[in-house]
This record gives C-alpha cells, sequence and structure tokens, in this order.
C-alpha cells in the first residue's frame, strides 16, 4: 500500500559537501541492473562509493527499513561527486522515502516547490548517526543554490554535532521569505514522518495553487518543533553529552603535526614506511582553530596525539574519509596519510577526549567532555 502522502510536490534535494553542493538528479528503478548503483550525470561508470549505495539499498540493508522500498536495484544520478565520506546517505534515505510517496524529484532550483537539504550518516536501522559534519562551511558553499531556488521553501536536516545550534542560526540568518523548516534528526523515519503529514486541504482540480505548499510548510514546522521538543524531554540528562570549552591553546590538548617527505623521498615511500616522514607541530592561529596547512607536494598526511594523561583523539569524518586508514607512530600518535586522490581543500573538526567519552565522533551518547578544534587543509 502506498503511504499516505500530501499532494505531490516537485522536491529538489541538496547533498552538501565540502566541496559544494551536489544535487540528486534522478532516482529510478532500474531492474537492469545487478544492484543499485550511483552514476555522476552522462556517465556510465560507477562513482566511486557506488557499492556502499548498493550495500545501502541490498535486501536486509538499511532502506529496506522504509515500508515498500528497494524491491529492485535503482540507478541514483547525481551533478556531480565526491571520493568518499558517509554523509550522502541521509539525503538519498530521504529522496528514497519521498519518491515512495509519490513526490517528484527536480534538478532545477527554479522549478523546485521545496528544498530539502540533508547531511549525515545513518546505521542499520536509519537512525542518524551525531558526529562534526562540517555543517557551517558546507552551508556557507551553498548559498548560491539555495539562492537559485528562493522561491522554494527550504527543509533541512542537521545532525547532533558541535555545530549544529550554530548552523541553525546561520539558516534563520539567509533572509528567505519563509524561515527553514528543521527536520527531527532522530531517524530517517521520524524526518519522514513530519514530511508524510498530509496537508489541511486538497489541491484544486485545475492544479496545485501555491498556498497548499505553504500550508504544507507551516505544518512541517509545528510538527518538527513539536517532535523536537518530545525528543529533549524524553532523553534522560544522563545521556546528554557534556562539552567542556577548548583551551586556549591546542597544545595544552593535543599535539597535531605535519607529516612531510624528506628531501629526495616521495609520500608513497613514507606512507608505506619505507622512509619515516619529517614531522612539523602545526601552530595555534586563534582558541580552537589550527593554522591551516598548505596542500604542497611534500605534504604528506597529519599526526595526532592526545597531550592529557588518559585522553583519546577522535578525527572528523572529511579527514578521515580523505586519508589511508590510521597508522601508529612509535610515538602513539595516529597517522592519517593523505589519499592521492583526496588531496583537496577540506576543514575537518577533531575532538580531544577525556573522561569516558566515545572516540567516535558518531557516538550518540559520550559521557565524559571533549575539546574541539577545527584545522583546514588549504592549496
Amino acid at each position: 500500500m502506498k503511504p499516505a502522502s500530501i499532494d505531490p510536490v516537485s522536491i529538489l534535494v541538496v547533498v552538501p559537501t565540502t566541496g559544494g553542493p551536489v544535487v540528486l538528479r534522478s532516482l529510478k528503478k532500474r531492474p537492469g541492473l545487478p544492484a543499485s548503483a550511483a552514476f555522476a550525470a552522462g556517465d556510465y561508470r560507477p562513482l566511486p562509493w557506488s557499492g556502499d549505495y548498493a550495500r545501502l539499498a541490498a535486501a536486509g540493508g538499511p532502506l529496506s527499513r522504509l515500508a515498500g522500498e528497494v524491491s529492485e536495484p535503482y540507478e541514483l544520478r547525481l551533478s556531480g561527486s565526491f571520493d568518499a565520506g558517509r554523509s550522502w546517505e541521509v539525503p538519498v534515505c530521504l529522496a528514497h522515502g519521498l519518491l515512495a510517496r509519490g513526490h517528484s524529484l527536480t534538478a532545477d532550483p527554479e522549478a523546485a516547490d521545496l528544498v530539502l537539504w540533508a547531511t549525515g550518516a545513518v546505521d542499520l536501522d536509519l537512525a542518524v548517526l551525531p558526529g562534526d559534519y562540517a555543517l557551517l562551511d558546507k552551508l556557507a558553499r551553498s548559498r548560491d543554490l539555495l539562492a537559485a531556488a528562493a522561491r522554494a521553501d527550504l527543509v533541512v536536516l542537521l545532525p547532533d554535532g558541535p555545530e549544529t545550534a550554530e548552523a541553525a542560526r546561520a539558516l534563520r540568518d539567509l533572509g528567505r521569505a519563509r524561515a527553514p523548516v528543521i527536520l527531527p534528526a532522530a531517524s530517517v523515519p521520524a524526518a519522514l514522518a513530519v514530511l508524510a503529514r498530509p496537508a489541511p486541504y486538497p489541491a484544486p482540480a485545475g492544479g496545485r495553487r501555491p498556498a497548499l505548499v505553504a500550508a504544507f510548510v507551516a505544518l512541517l514546522a509545528a510538527t518538527a518543533l513539536a517532535a523536537g521538543f518530545a525528543m529533549l524531554r524524553a532523553r534522560p540528562e544522563a545521556e546528554r553529552p557534556v562539552v567542556a570549552p577548548a583551551p586556549d591553546a591546542a597544545g595544552s590538548a593535543a599535539v597535531v603535526e605535519e607529516l612531510a617527505a624528506p628531501a629526495g623521498s616521495s609520500c608513497r615511500r613514507v606512507a608505506f614506511g619505507a622512509d619515516p616522514p619529517v614531522r612539523r607541530t602545526v601552530p595555534v592561529e586563534a582558541p580552537g582553530r589550527l593554522r591551516a596547512s598548505r596542500l604542497a607536494p611534500d605534504l604528506c598526511g597529519l599526526a595526532f596525539r592526545a597531550a592529557i594523561p588518559g585522553a583519546r583523539v577522535a578525527v572528523g569524518p572529511e579527514l578521515a574519509a580523505a586519508a589511508l586508514p590510521p597508522t601508529g607512530l612509535p610515538d602513539g600518535a595516529q597517522a592519517y596519510f593523505l589519499r592521492e586522490g583526496a588531496r583537496r581543500n577540506l576543514i575537518y573538526a577533531f575532538q580531544v577526549m577525556t573522561g569516558s567519552a566515545d572516540t567516535d565522533p558518531g557516538a550518540a551518547n559520550p559521557t565524559g567532555t571533549a575539546n574541539r578544534f577545527v584545522h583546514g587543509l588549504v592549496p
């Protein structure tokens, strides 16, 4: 049975990245494919992370939790791509749910009734994993696209993380005709439950009138606000993360070093242990922020070491996705060597976790404290 839905609207689904926004151009069943696959527009070659999408959409995978979804392979096409990372999972899952509810997708900002801007990774049950998703950077890079869709209503999903509150304020400051609606971020089904609420009255016979979309968004706002307050009241105080203020200098909590290839060597030799790296401490630029590192040819990666006894460093998903799996150095530091195809401008965060805090940036309920720092790699 088809899920209950509002009168169908045309939705622009945005997959924000630190390299700029990617638009979901089409999503359709493709029975001839051996498995679901993701492509860039006009290309027959699956994207680098297409295998992860196939697993997401496979029978028994996370998308199977949505009623009536993933009965056969899908073809997902995007306006562009990115090397790695998992923050595409939430917008793609929401797109599947919206399509199943009868909505249509558009890649034209001027033709959209709604713009869905969402980011985040999911677990097997489609819960949205909290973490540092560089929300402010992604929002800044999405401004032009959002401005091009100025007539459309904006609906946003912001995962729980260190920038969530500030990102919500930045959204309100965009100056749109109607305030953005922020969806509940607990899970994909929770967000879809809000999106699936029926509009208060049907469209006229001659077609959907503009007021219908406005009424839908007004209902979304009220439902999302109520859901947010309910979740806050229901969440035990002991489960809420406690974040300690960042110290005046990163050196009091962690040591971050650039790992460079010595003269006559190469990053490939360094990454595979043939030559030891030259280690250069990254200085502090401001409280909570380190001076950006230049992507010079000899920059092979970064090393992290907690300076607080018993503490550990958790690196954000943007850097982890651009690097090889971390390796331990003789002094206990964790080295992240950059992948050859991932040397691009990026901003990421890392946390120094103390107490019993979980070192996974996606952990839902840390019980210790965390000092957060921001660092960038620039050309």
